[in-house]
């Protein structure tokens, strides 16, 4: 269940998103098993963002359950990102949404997910979008400093393009490990635009988020998603699976850049139906470009 990012660094093959981790009603205490229970599965991967939660309020609630337990944070990884500026009562001086590289703000908001985190570091750092006013000299100046004092161990980006990527990479002295985008297959846009093959090309292993397009694929909204859940549909009876979810984590599994899928839910369940799908019967080449076709993917 192990994805080795880099020499020193892997992480789970499945990470569990903490987005809406406000939204699981779990006191410090049923937070603290159930990282236990993620671990005992050979899941030790948390993803986090300063900006999760309504107030922001995720990294303190995950913060609560290692300060009961502080063992735990030697047992697993920490993801968390930063760089979205977001109006709202937390941020009254904010009017209007937008992402900031600039380095005061990059330091104070990791400095506040280290407080609210209760941690002393962090495992991963994603820049979580691309800034058009970005000075990658800073960027660079600034992930530098966090490394140098211990805070974060390792760097990446998220919902960046392969030529975004590219650009910071060019001027960054510490190497990204991953890039973090959305992809199912109600939305292809990161094979058509080619960030899958450029994760491949510089040898790292995407995190892909919304892997079920928000529940899309179970409930069809329109015409084209009806379409495609008939499609899972007939490739789960013919691999004998239980449920749909398991084809679409299949699918995002068959990539050669080894890609690791965050999930977005606390469920238990269904968190077992995505360690069950890392195994067993895979897609056959046919079935896998059968899905990636039905959803718009144009060979020639």
């Amino acid at each position: 269940m192990k994805i080795q990012l880099n020499e020193q660094l892997s992480i789970s093959k499945l990470v569990i998103g903490c987005m809406r981790m406000n939204d699981w009603n779990l006191s410090a205490e049923q937070v603290v098993e159930f990282i236990e229970w993620c671990i005992e599965r050979g899941i030790t991967t948390f993803d986090h963002a300063d900006i999760y939660g309504g107030d922001h309020r995720n990294e303190g609630l995950f913060g609560e359950a290692l300060q009961l337990k502080p063992s735990l944070r030697e047992q697993i990884e920490i993801v968390t990102k930063c760089a979205i500026s977001v109006p709202n009562a937390r941020n009254p001086h904010i009017k209007t949404r937008y992402f900031n590289t600039d380095k005061e703000y990059i330091l104070t908001q990791v400095n506040d997910s280290l407080d609210k985190l209760q941690c002393g570091y962090i495992d991963i750092l994603l820049i979580h979008m691309f800034d058009l006013l970005i000075d990658p000299r800073e960027l660079n100046e600034t992930l530098l400093q966090l490394q140098s004092e211990g805070k974060v161990k390792y760097f990446g980006l998220s919902n960046h393009s392969p030529l975004e990527f590219d650009t910071l990479q060019k001027y960054s002295d510490v190497p990204f490990v991953t890039n973090q985008f959305m992809l199912h297959p109600l939305g292809i846009q990161n094979y058509q635009n080619g960030a899958m093959t450029h994760c491949l090309k510089e040898g790292i292993s995407p995190m892909i988020w919304s892997p079920l397009a928000g529940g899309r694929i179970f409930k069809p909204t329109n015409a084209f998603e009806e379409k495609m859940h008939n499609v899972l549909e007939t490739i789960r009876q013919e691999l004998g699976l239980e449920h749909l979810d398991e084809v679409v984590y299949k699918w995002i599994f068959k990539h050669s850049s080894n890609p690791v899928i965050v999930l977005g839910t606390g469920n238990k369940e269904r968190i077992e139906r995505a360690i069950r799908s890392a195994e067993g019967p895979e897609l056959t080449k046919e079935q896998w470009y059968k899905v990636l076709v039905e959803a718009g993917y144009t060979l020639w």
